[in-house]
């Protein structure tokens, strides 16, 4: 099983990740803003030589952290495993582990039709 995987808790980086089988196979945590996260998780699929047909599912940290980085990373993530049909993993990191410790096999209880950011505090959106 091949599992794209998003991070974006932080509105300074972006952390992208390919699981096979439950483990990280690649991974990469770049300076990026959420105006290009499209862009960077296309470029590190490109990079791994993966197609969007490839995977089998999408798992995204939906929190918390940066309200706007989480909304954007998770609209991503929902948006792939959308428009290829393909299960959506919301990964809940309030411990705010580091992307190298996230357990994809862990938390696959957690599939489901879309995933949904989760906050800190509430947010302010204007």
């Amino acid at each position: 099983m091949i599992i794209l995987v998003i991070a974006g808790q932080d509105i300074r980086e972006l952390s992208i990740g390919l699981s096979k089988d439950g483990q990280i196979v690649e991974s990469r945590t770049i300076v990026s803003s959420p105006e290009t996260y499209l862009r960077d998780v296309a470029q590190a699929l490109s990079d791994w030589k993966i197609a969007l047909d490839d995977l089998d599912a999408v798992a995204v940290v939906t929190g918390p952290g940066s309200f706007t980085s989480s909304r954007v990373s998770v609209m991503i993530a929902n948006g792939i495993a959308f428009s290829k049909g393909i299960p959506v993993i919301g990964i809940p990191n309030v411990e705010r582990v580091d992307f190298a410790s996230l357990t994809i096999s862990t938390v696959l209880p957690f599939v489901d039709r879309f995933a949904v950011p989760i906050y800190d505090r509430p947010p302010h959106i204007t």
